[in-house]
């Protein structure tokens, strides 16, 4: 199958021509014309990602968690996480747990992530118990931002440490100071212990909070009162109502622990290899204490949806931009799950945004309404690792952009282009070469996709928008060519996703 690689910019001209805009466009006054410099050819695959009718949480959770651990020979023996791909967890982003944690009700949180393997050992025993109990959604958040199995990005790290991902270890501190008051309670590691972790907060201040281990399990309740973990220790409130932390790990067999001896060395085997003590009675029937809690308390578990999450965050700043009762078809991903969307095979709409960039907040809503009028789902990933959480909530000032080139995290952007986005095209470079692009940018991907030479050349139509709600920008999207060009920017992003599927694209009008 033979494509038009469309190249779009919606940086205005003063005279607004239909079509697509060369090399991404620049800041000169100029005529919008169209690339056809570029053929691309496909492989044979009309998947769509983007259909709403794709369960994409169970295919990540089922796709990610699998491939790692088929990987993992040394402690798993290439077992399967899950056999089957109904499962309950739904990964979500920092912002979106921070978001959570302020809502009425009870939800069951899990933190882990696919790179470890106790939460790969942890995972089949509680998803099983979650559908026996009746249960269909655990949300999971990871502290490894960028899943990265060399664990730099672990942002659950003490001042101190030479790591990147410490120099956000106020992501960790905040939950617990804020959220999690009573964590103390329930994990091996609390904050009067000598490995808890420290952070200095927006003011400063170095504070201390406990150190608890991935994965872990709780139900969460903002509101709650009672102390279920019997320390008695006096606090006006108890927001983990009941927790699960212990660490296993997991094979054909069943799960273990390594075998050590009354010093606490480990046991080895004749070839050399630590000995495995199999837990799998007792591990399980210390899970199961939490879901019978749920149940013999008759504790009904609240759901905070993608959805409801987007309303929330975009309407935080003070506008309201999408209504209550409004349809939204837009769809947040972390990174992790940026990674796997862009490896499997078919077409996708992406986005680069998120709700802390004022330039995606004023055509969020357009975008939607596309996606909305085609029946179409637009994955989000939010560029800002915090979703801009720390540093308009909170305080903070260092920056969590990863596209910002002297940013500490800019690696996992250039990760991105070279295993995913290799023929990103922007208005910028970096020193080193890389191309910039701003947020929001919105494109259509297949990883099969060529150009004339063979080469991948995934990206197969683009816009990068640069509009404003600042009704005296130059690109205020409050300005009728503005908006205009914008429409048509998004639609023909639209167009080749419609073109690559067979998928009918409408427009607004």
């Amino acid at each position: 199958m033979k494509i038009n690689k469309k190249v779009i910019s919606t940086i205005l001209a003063a005279t607004l021509v239909a079509g697509v805009l060369t090399g991404c466009g620049n800041n000169k006054e100029a005529s919008t014309t169209e690339n056809t410099s570029k053929k691309e050819t496909l492989a044979d695959t009309k998947a769509q990602l983007s259909s709403p009718k794709y369960d994409f949480e169970k295919e990540y959770a089922f796709g990610d968690f699998n491939r790692h651990s088929n990987a993992d020979m040394d402690r798993q023996n290439g077992v399967d996480t899950f056999e089957d791909k109904e499962i309950v967890f739904k990964d979500i982003s920092y912002d979106q747990l921070m978001n959570l944690m302020q809502q009425e009700g009870n939800f069951l949180i899990q933190l882990s992530g696919s790179w470890c393997h106790n939460s790969r050992a942890m995972g089949p025993s509680v998803n099983e118990f979650a559908k026996k109990y009746g249960i269909d959604t655990i949300y999971s958040y990871d502290f490894n931002v960028d899943n990265g199995d060399d664990g730099s990005m672990f942002v659950r790290m003490t001042n101190g440490k030479d790591t990147v991902g410490a120099k956000y270890n106020y992501m960790y501190g905040e939950m617990v100071s804020r959220f999690l008051t009573n964590l103390d309670d329930w994990i091996e590691y609390p904050s009067d212990s000598d490995t808890a972790i420290s952070y200095t907060n927006a003011d400063g201040k170095e504070v201390t909070v406990g150190r608890l281990q991935q994965p872990i399990m709780f139900l969460y309740n903002k509101d709650n009162v009672k102390d279920n973990s019997g320390k008695g220790v006096a606090r006006g409130k108890f927001p983990v109502v009941y927790a699960f932390e212990q660490m296993v790990e997991r094979d054909e067999k069943g799960l273990y622990v390594k075998e050590t001896d009354a010093e606490g060395n480990e046991v080895l085997d004749k070839e050399g290899k630590p000995v495995r003590k199999y837990v799998t009675e007792e591990y399980r029937k210390n899970l199961l204490k939490i879901f019978d809690y749920i149940k013999n308390n008759k504790i009904e578990l609240a759901h905070y949806d993608k959805e409801q999450y987007i309303k929330d965050a975009f309407n935080s700043y003070g506008k309201e931009i999408f209504k209550a009762d409004e349809k939204v078809n837009i769809y947040p991903i972390t990174y992790r799950q940026l990674e796997w969307l862009t490896d499997q095979d078919g077409n996708s709409l992406i986005m680069m945004g998120g709700p802390g960039s004022e330039k995606t907040r004023s055509i969020i809503s357009t975008v939607n309404q596309y996606a909305v009028k085609n029946n179409v789902r637009v994955y989000m990933y939010d560029p800002q690792i915090d979703g801009a959480y720390t540093t308009d909530k909170w305080g903070y000032k260092q920056t969590t952009n990863i596209l910002e080139e002297n940013s500490p995290i800019v690696h996992m952007y250039k990760n991105l282009i070279d295993r995913h986005l290799t023929n990103l095209e922007g208005t910028r470079t970096m020193e080193d070469g890389t191309t910039i692009i701003d947020a929001p940018y919105f494109f259509e991907f297949n990883k099969d996709a060529k150009d004339e030479d063979g080469f991948i050349a995934p990206i197969a139509a683009f816009s990068e928008m640069p509009y404003t709600s600042n009704p005296e920008a130059r690109y205020s999207i409050g300005k009728e060519k503005n908006l205009t060009a914008c429409k048509e920017s998004i639609l023909t992003v639209m167009q080749k996703y419609g073109e690559l599927t067979g998928v009918k694209i409408q427009d607004l009008k």
